[in-house]
């Protein structure tokens, strides 16, 4: 069985009034409806209607409504999946018997079984044995039992305890076991005596889990000033890769949804403590990096970022590299700095809660953090050296590009530095630069749908294309024929012709995009796919593009192709999904390819809103009734097919 059928089931057997009412809202029968108080906004008056024949609910008061699926999602801060398995437990549907398990190979499941017996031994060392180092740190730290048991936190004792388990497991199992203990970093070789040891020995352990909740490796801290390593992690391997990883988010995404917010910190004894003090919205990076699957996790719970990374230079590195993904990837990060103080942990053992709640609260953005940094004590005298400074400025800003967001901050800037230069030669300089410093990197396509500028080749009139583009405005040959015909059709006085305005209209590429992307779902993990979103004409596509990128990151890729199907109906496009299922393979592809296959998408988006708009020009065209109007227009016009051209 499968998740698409449990998703059925619930849909088909439950009525949606039924489920609401286990969810403790209230109905009463209204004719062939119910009526409830809404739980989504401070409802007083029964504003929640619900269709058990339609199969969903819908407040007309603040908009809420759909689905079984939306409701709990909703009510509870749960993604789909974690939707599905409330249900089942409100119900006593057994979950697992419809999940699909995938077939392991024997090296997986002895990682993975290996894995778990070290955390579950760590642990009861540490609670039972209660070893005085690692009940010294819990004191110290003012970590509690519910803590200890949430987190697993455990104890590697100074000796083979580790081999030890594995010499007890069945003889068929041994080696297997150890070969995946060495593979995982749980076990080293000692060459020289042809032996084995354990790897962690005499520290405090921290079990890492994946996104989903299952434990994949550990990061150890030192209990002694002589030990080498303050911190080592599990190593690489096939479960577990540090990167791809955020401590704590197994237990953190439901209140990052509920507060539509997030607290990036450092080290995991951080998050313990920031989750300890109130802050259960609070996830750790693993060393200094975040991976780009880090970030597509993170960016589908919030787009609310605070930065709360250490504060020596290691920690401000990693904020201003972090803080460059954040940006390209739309999100502009706030930042929270402790100085004096190390880290969020010595902040709020030092300072406590309120104080970080302060902290937090008047952030403000890691960018503008930069600027204040950027700006020298003295007043600047030296030209070039506020033009060094707008550089500066201007490298900061760069990964959001030509967003207003970058614009205006180099505007006040400017101003700030106490430049004279009018703000469209500042913005002229900034594109320059970030001309200059694309020249190098990819043929993409942007928000604003601007092409590349080519090199200018030497003029020579033979060669100019029947849309060549246009730099100062059409040619005096263009304008001479404009005014013919502004006054042919001044004189004709057309009627009013009324503009086509159809959202729901599919176009040719949007189906090509619909078909594109359920033929290969890894499309919708990348980030670019967020820019294709604001060239989709078809509120339809757009929405059912967003509800495809949602469930990506929840499902097993075996139940896509169900799902996809599933959801089609929703959208009224069940015609089209089952053509693009019919040719479903479950084929992946490598991230460049799927990247370049966004930027064609992309690309052919853009030609069809041009395409569009240019007609829609021309039939504006008949509605005009002065010369300027026509004048302004049929420029316009010209200006999409020099565009036009440009993305050939």
């Amino acid at each position: 069985m499968s998740l698409q059928q449990l998703r059925e089931k619930i849909v088909n057997e439950i009525p949606i009034s039924e489920l609401i009412q286990r969810y403790g809202v209230l109905l009463t029968r209204k004719s062939s409806n119910h009526m409830g108080v809404c739980p989504f906004h401070a409802d007083s008056n029964p504003s929640m209607s619900v269709s058990d024949e339609k199969r969903i609910y819908k407040c007309f008061a603040c908009g809420a409504g759909t689905t079984h699926f939306d409701f709990v999602m909703n009510l509870n801060s749960l993604s789909f999946v974690e939707s599905l398995k409330d249900i089942c437990e409100k119900f006593g549907i057994d979950f697992d018997s419809y999940t699909d398990k995938k077939e392991k190979s024997q090296e997986l499941v002895y990682a993975e079984k290996i894995t778990k017996a070290a955390s579950e031994i760590y642990h009861q060392i540490g609670m039972k044995s209660h070893p005085q180092e690692f009940t010294d740190f819990m004191k110290k730290r003012e970590i509690p039992d519910n803590l200890v048991k949430e987190y697993k936190l455990g104890f590697a004792p100074k000796k083979n305890t580790i081999l030890n388990y594995i010499s007890t497991l069945p003889k068929k199992d041994q080696q297997g076991v150890l070969n995946a203990a060495i593979e995982t970093g749980l076990v080293k070789i000692d060459r020289e005596r042809q032996s084995h040891y354990d790897t962690f020995r005499d520290r405090i352990m921290f079990p890492i889990w994946d996104h989903y909740g299952k434990i994949i490796g550990f990061t150890s801290r030192a209990i002694h000033d002589y030990q080498k390593a303050k911190y080592m992690n599990s190593k690489e391997s096939l479960i577990f890769n540090k990167r791809n990883l955020l401590y704590g988010l197994h237990l953190a995404k439901p209140f990052i949804r509920k507060r539509d917010s997030v607290l990036l910190v450092e080290g995991n004894m951080d998050q313990v403590s920031a989750f300890r003090k109130g802050f259960e919205h609070s996830v750790a990076i693993m060393g200094t990096a975040l991976g780009d699957n880090s970030l597509r996790t993170l960016k589908s719970l919030t787009k609310n970022i605070t930065l709360a990374l250490d504060s020596d230079n290691a920690g401000m590195d990693a904020s201003i590299r972090i803080n460059k993904m954040l940006l390209a990837a739309g999100i502009i990060p706030k930042y929270v700095e402790f100085s004096p103080h190390k880290d969020p942990d010595d902040f709020l053992i030092a300072e406590g809660s309120i104080a970080l709640q302060t902290k937090i609260d008047t952030a403000k953005p890691f960018i503008d953090f930069q600027f204040d940094q950027l700006c020298p004590d003295q007043p600047i005298e030296l030209i070039d050296t506020k033009l060094k400074l707008l550089q500066d400025a201007f490298e900061i800003v760069s990964p959001l590009k030509k967003d207003l967001k970058a614009t205006e901050r180099l505007i006040k800037w400017a101003e700030r530095l106490g430049l004279k230069s009018a703000s469209d030669k500042i913005l002229e300089d900034y594109g320059n630069f970030l001309s200059s410093k694309d020249s190098q990197g990819s043929q993409g396509f942007s928000r604003s749908a601007q092409p590349q500028q080519k090199s200018q080749q030497p003029s020579n009139q033979q060669n100019i294309p029947e849309y060549a583009p246009y730099e100062m405005g059409p040619p005096p040959s263009i304008l001479a024929e404009e005014e013919i015909q502004i006054q042919e059709y001044l004189n004709e006085a057309p009627p009013a012709i009324e503009m086509p305005n159809d959202t729901n209209k599919i176009s040719k590429v949007e189906e090509i995009l619909v078909m594109t992307l359920i033929e290969y779902p890894n499309c919708l993990e990348y980030d670019e796919m967020s820019d294709l979103l604001d060239f989709m004409g078809s509120d339809r596509v757009k929405e059912y593009v967003l509800k495809l990128r949602e469930i990506i990151f929840e499902i097993d890729i075996k139940e896509f192709k169900n799902f996809a199907l599933a959801i089609a109906k929703d959208f009224d496009l069940e015609e089209l999904v089952n053509k693009a299922v019919a040719k479903y393979t479950g084929l992946t592809l490598d991230a460049e390819k799927a990247k370049k296959m966004i930027v064609d998408l992309g690309k052919n988006l853009i030609k069809e809103n041009l395409r569009e708009k240019k007609a829609e020009l021309r039939i504006k065209r008949m509605n005009v009734r002065t010369e300027d109007e026509l004048t302004t227009l049929m420029i316009e016009i010209h200006g999409i097919e020099k565009k036009l051209h440009s993305l050939k």
